[in-house]
C-alpha cells in the first residue's frame, strides 16, 4: 500500500518546484487503487466546470476501487491555514515580516487533501507569497481536516452517509 503521508510530502515538494519554475500550479488528483496510482492533471477553463470534472474523476476512482484520493491545489487563503493568528515578529523573520501581505504574510497556499475510507481526512497546507520574482514558502501545516473532501469531491467515501 502507498504511504500516503510520504506521498503527500513528496507532492508538496513537487508542487513547490512547479510554482518556483512556472509561477503557477495545475490541479492534480491521484486515485490510490489496489493495483496502481491513477494520476490526473486537471484542466478547466471556467470555475463552473470544476465540479463536473472532479465528479467525473471521483467516478473513475470509485470504479477502479480507489482506497484513497489525494488532491493537490493552489488555493487562496482567507486567513492562516490553521485559523490562528500568525506572529511574524522576532528573530528569523526579518524581511519576511516586512514584505508580508495581510495577517499571515500569505494570500495563497498549496493544499493537499488526503481522503479515503477507514481513516480521517487530513490536509497538508503550505502558505506562500510572491516576492519580487520569486516565491517565499512558509512552513507546511499538517492537520486533520474532516470534511475537506466534501468541498471538492463530495462524500465519495460515504463517511457522512451521503455517498
Amino acid at each position: 500500500m502507498t504511504d500516503l503521508k510520504a506521498l503527500a510530502w513528496e507532492l508538496l515538494h513537487e508542487a513547490q518546484q512547479s510554482l518556483q519554475e512556472q509561477s503557477h500550479l495545475a490541479p492534480t488528483l491521484i486515485a490510490i487503487t489496489p493495483n496502481e496510482n491513477l494520476i490526473f492533471d486537471i484542466d478547466y477553463e471556467h470555475e463552473d466546470d470544476r465540479e463536473e470534472i472532479y465528479a467525473q474523476l471521483v467516478d473513475t476512482a470509485t470504479n477502479n476501487n480507489a482506497i484513497a484520493i489525494v488532491t493537490v491545489n493552489d488555493v487562496e487563503l482567507d486567513g492562516p491555514p490553521d485559523g490562528s493568528p500568525v506572529n511574524l515578529e522576532g528573530p528569523g523573520w526579518g524581511a519576511l515580516a516586512q514584505k508580508s501581505e495581510g495577517p499571515s504574510g500569505a494570500s495563497e497556499a498549496i493544499r493537499i487533501v488526503v481522503s479515503g475510507a477507514g481513516f480521517e481526512t487530513w490536509s497538508l497546507t503550505c502558505a506562500y507569497f510572491r516576492q519580487n520574482s520569486g516565491i517565499v514558502f512558509q512552513p507546511a501545516l499538517e492537520q486533520p481536516d474532516a470534511g475537506a473532501e466534501l468541498e471538492l469531491l463530495g462524500d465519495w467515501t460515504g463517511s457522512t452517509g451521503n455517498a
